[in-house]
This record gives structure tokens, C-alpha cells and sequence, in this order.
């Protein structure tokens, strides 16, 4: 199984982007914004991005955050090396980015088929944990242009909704996170009573957050997580990923965050040439 991967460094802020479609002001330049509110909405269930850098990026991933897609979406990723080019260095051929449940691994009936970790529902649903992320994860290349074709035509809304491209390299250590990793799920709803003894409920919103403790960093992984708590520190949204490409689709799906790390604690050295840290990532 992989380890923890988290892309720190996300490309696609410094590529120009571009969609097939578009519903009125909701444009590709809203999928370079921290805003779950702020959406690429395309004008049918059918989209294409087309990401251009100047210069060639290290990309080993593309991930699309907070989408209104089902299990049933499919995505294909094409990398080319320069923006001219005809054939691809990279082609995932089309893929399930929100996986479904392996068939067969919960009793018959229980549960519906085709179902995941997320909530379905388009932005209106997303601060209250409705939303699905779609990813691809492959073998570092190194491309100037990504043609990015999503296909949802199970989309309740009738149209595609995506809130956030990330496109990147990551960073995964030697040794993966301790086990006892936390995740919680933050609800901020209030409870009252009212004049009448009825218990009421003033609902907030509903975001992740995850815990985790590296405490087998070698000298290399050190000096990696410093320059990423240095780079990013807690303004700067990253991806993680503590169980990428997982056989089990769910545990992935709900162990994945685009989001901000809540804490920078020190990093201890328990003994020689190793060292620890913990993380606590905020979902966005």
C-alpha cells in the first residue's frame, strides 16, 4: 500500500486554464480559488480543461475538489510535453475518479450499488458535507499542457460543478504515518431548547479534519516536511492523501482532504537521525 502523499506545491494556480463550457460569470479561473462557493459550471454534464504552463511542471496527479460528480463520472487525464504536440506523454484513458464500493464487500441490500464515501449534491450541498473529489493518480511526467475530459451524465443538478484543480508532484515519506490516525467530522450545529421545552437545532456547517503523527522521518523526510511547513504554513491549502490508490475506494475517499494544516508543532528528534511530527489538516 502507498504511503501518505501530499501535494504541497499545486501547478495548476500557475497555468492558464481553460474549459470547453461555462454558465455565465462561473468560469475556469474559479478553479484556482480556496472557495467552495466559487465553481467551474459547465453548461452540460460533459466538461474538457485544457491547463498550459510556459514552462514544463513535474505532474503526477490531478485532482478535482468539491464536484457535484457521482460514482458513475469518468475522467481521462492527457499530459503532452509541449502545447503543440499531437501525442500525449501521458493518457490515464478513461477512468472512475470517484470509485464506487467494491462489489460484494458489503451484504447484498444493505447498502445501494454504486455507492461512496461522498454526499452527492451540487455547491448548495457543500458546506454541509455534500460533495464528491475525483482523482487520478499516475507516474511522475513532466508536461506544458494537460487536457483534462470529464464526463458526469448522472449528475441530478443536470450540469457539472467543480470547485477546485489540483495538479502536482507530491511528496510521500519513507515510512508511512503511525497507525491511530483520527478523523473527525467537524459539525458546528447548534443545539437549544425553546420556550416550550422543544429541543431545536440550529444547523452550522460540516467540514473534515484529519489527524496524523509521522514519527519515522529520516534526515531527507525531515528536511522535506520543514520546507513544506515553511513554504505553506497554515495559509496555504495542500492535498493529502494518507491512503492513495487504496484497493478499499472508500477509505481513501474519506481519508483524502484538501485542506490547510491547523497546526505547526515542533518537530521532536526521539533519537539519532530520526525525528517526529504531528499534523492536523483542516478541510476546507
Amino acid at each position: 500500500m502507498p504511503n501518505l502523499r501530499i501535494i504541497h506545491d499545486n501547478a495548476a494556480d500557475r497555468a492558464v486554464l481553460a474549459a470547453s463550457s461555462q454558465t455565465g460569470a462561473l468560469g475556469p479561473v474559479n478553479l484556482q480559488r480556496d472557495s467552495k462557493s466559487s465553481v467551474l459550471r459547465a453548461n452540460s454534464t460533459v466538461q474538457t480543461i485544457t491547463a498550459t504552463w510556459p514552462t514544463q511542471e513535474s505532474i503526477a496527479c490531478v485532482a478535482l475538489i468539491f464536484t457535484n460528480m457521482t460514482s458513475s463520472a469518468r475522467m481521462r487525464v492527457r499530459g503532452y510535453a509541449q502545447p503543440g504536440d499531437s501525442v500525449p506523454v501521458l493518457d490515464t484513458g478513461s477512468i472512475f475518479p470517484c470509485r464506487a464500493a467494491v462489489h460484494g464487500s458489503f451484504p447484498w441490500g444493505v447498502l445501494p450499488l454504486g455507492w461512496n464515501a461522498y454526499k452527492a449534491g451540487g455547491v448548495n450541498t457543500w458546506s454541509r458535507g455534500g460533495g464528491a473529489d475525483g482523482v487520478a493518480w499516475f507516474a511522475p511526467v513532466r508536461v506544458r499542457k494537460l487536457v483534462i475530459d470529464v464526463s458526469a451524465p448522472q449528475c441530478p443538478e443536470g450540469y457539472l460543478e467543480i470547485s477546485r484543480l489540483v495538479a502536482g508532484n507530491y511528496w510521500s515519506p519513507e515510512y508511512n504515518a503511525d497507525y491511530g490516525a483520527q478523523l473527525l467530522v467537524q459539525d458546528r450545529s447548534e443545539d437549544y431548547r425553546t420556550a416550550a421545552g422543544d429541543l431545536k437545532t440550529a444547523k452550522g456547517t460540516i467540514s473534515d479534519k484529519l489527524s496524523i503523527n509521522l514519527s519515522h522521518l529520516g534526515p531527507m523526510d525531515r528536511a522535506r516536511l520543514m520546507r513544506i511547513l515553511r513554504e505553506n504554513g497554515g495559509g496555504k491549502a495542500m492535498l493529502f492523501s494518507l491512503f492513495p490508490e487504496d484497493p478499499d475506494p472508500l477509505l481513501e475517499q474519506d481519508h483524502m482532504l484538501y485542506g490547510k494544516a491547523s497546526n505547526i508543532d515542533a518537530v521532536a528528534t526521539p533519537y539519532f537521525e530520526t525525528y517526529s511530527a504531528p499534523l492536523q489538516i483542516e478541510g476546507i
